[in-house]
């Protein structure tokens, strides 16, 4: 079972690799009836186990020094919403924020890594941070998928744990560079439509449009 520690270790691996800074971004786990959330305020790369939090699926706090989330209302919509999920990280990746910026959506279509690990990765319309709002839109948004991008915000990745929440958010990003790498080159290939059939029946692969 993931620990305390393992969230700590996953904020700092985010930082390290530049997909968040300062006080932004927030990492959560699902153990049972509780959620283990960063706090409030405080650099996710200089956490320390006794700064997380523990709280319920309303986000009542359990136990903690600290503050849970400001966020803390997209994780508890999306746990409701996706039993199969106990792991989300919101994060600020340089190159998914530009997309979220440009209010730019990632195809299901481009990279197999990404079609097999991401699929289609929306922008949703941007919300007011911290508010109800914003935790339904992305609850809703994450309903059948694995990745979004919140206009003018981030993003956000889910997964059954947080190894598999966090290869999607690195995934996420490396591919946004790639498609901006590409269209500085010219332009962005897609994978042929006939080809896309393989993901469908071997990967499971839902396609959305």
């Amino acid at each position: 079972m993931e620990t305390a520690t393992k969230l700590v270790e996953i904020a700092k691996r985010l930082y390290d690799k530049n997909m968040n800074a300062a006080l932004g971004g927030n990492v959560s786990i699902r153990l049972g009836d509780e959620i283990v959330i960063t706090p409030a305020g405080i650099n996710k790369g200089f956490m320390t186990d006794d700064d997380v939090v523990v709280v319920d699926i309303e986000g009542n706090k359990l136990r903690g020094n600290g503050t849970p989330s400001s966020e803390g209302k997209m994780h508890y919509e999306i746990y409701k919403g996706r039993p199969d999920v106990n792991a989300i990280i919101h994060a600020h990746p340089r190159f998914a924020v530009g997309f979220a910026l440009a209010h730019r959506e990632i195809p299901d279509d481009i990279l197999p890594e990404a079609t097999i690990l991401l699929g289609y990765v929306p922008c949703l319309p941007y919300v007011t941070p911290s508010t109800i709002e914003l935790a339904c839109e992305v609850a809703e948004g994450l309903a059948h998928r694995n990745a979004v991008l919140m206009a003018n915000h981030g993003a956000i990745t889910v997964g059954a744990d947080l190894e598999e929440a966090y290869n999607r958010m690195e995934l996420l990003e490396q591919t946004c560079m790639s498609v901006v790498y590409a269209t500085v080159l010219g332009s962005v290939h897609h994978i042929p439509e006939a080809e896309m059939e393989f993901f469908v029946d071997n990967f499971g692969l839902k396609r959305e449009g």
